[in-house]
């Protein structure tokens, strides 16, 4: 992959939240530059946050040593943030930071931008478009567009579309041969500068899903199944990452600015 494939492996990470994934843009030869958007329009969720574990989280038992199955990892997993409805995402890789806000339900949505060796690209994802930065214009999705933007854009905005949605994001999940809760409670410290005791919740083995090899995945869940942090290394087209992804905000209004144009 090139840096431009790199960067936008970068971007469908932090839009998907819960779950490892890389992509290889396809480029192409520039074409003429989108036009910046004329309007904005303003999403705000109606998510509250979640005081209490949800009942689908009575089969994930957060003691020592307790066994869990895939089928109820992932449906506590997307049951709390089903609950709680949106958040913020810290994202960090070994070339790439990520910060994103989100709406996690039946129409996700997620805003936000990632930096790497090539600077900084904000991004804007609903179920049904796709905006990408490119040099402080956006540029929307089109995978028909002569525009390698464009096309970079559709890739991204595809790979969250097939994996933002729950479903996805429990299949990925399910796929563990099983999950162990271990021994002791970690204090994790997370990017707005609390600290959370979290249990951690670690796959059996390695496993695979939706062409991604993951080859270790840890889930770490605080009090009331708190989703706090996923870290997971995986590889895809034989390139190994190790991403981790910590959660903040759970349940806190987010504003999601969609550009129109």
């Amino acid at each position: 992959m090139g840096r431009t494939s790199t960067k936008a492996s970068g971007l469908a990470l932090a839009s998907v939240g819960l779950l490892l994934l890389a992509a290889c843009a396809p480029i192409g030869d520039p074409g003429a530059a989108s036009a910046t958007p004329t309007a904005i329009a303003s999403q705000t969720p109606g998510g509250v946050p979640a005081v209490s574990s949800p009942r689908e989280c009575d089969d994930v038992d957060l003691i020592a040593d307790a066994t869990v199955t895939g089928d109820a990892l992932s449906g506590c997993v997307v049951a709390y943030s089903r609950a709680a409805g949106s958040g913020h995402l810290h994202l960090q890789s070994a070339d790439l930071t990520g910060e994103a806000d989100f709406v996690f339900g039946d129409a996700p949505a997620t805003a936000g931008s990632v930096t790497g060796s090539e600077g900084t690209q904000d991004f804007v994802l609903t179920p049904a478009d796709a905006w990408v930065s490119f040099d402080g214009t956006w540029v929307r999705a089109d995978p028909t567009s002569g525009d390698y933007r464009a096309v970079i854009a559709a890739t991204i905005g595809q790979t969250y579309r097939a994996f933002a949605d729950p479903s996805a994001a429990a299949a990925l999940l399910a796929a563990a041969p099983g999950w162990t809760v271990q021994s002791d409670q970690d204090t994790v410290s997370l990017p707005d500068g609390t600290e959370v005791r979290a249990w951690r919740v670690r796959a059996d083995g390695s496993f695979s899903a939706s062409g991604v090899v993951v080859k270790d995945m840890t889930v770490w869940l605080g009090e009331g199944h708190r989703v706090v942090a996923i870290q997971e290394t995986g590889s895809f087209g034989g390139i190994e990452t190790t991403t981790m992804q910590q959660f903040t905000a759970w349940g806190e209004p987010v504003n999601i600015e969609v550009p129109k144009g």
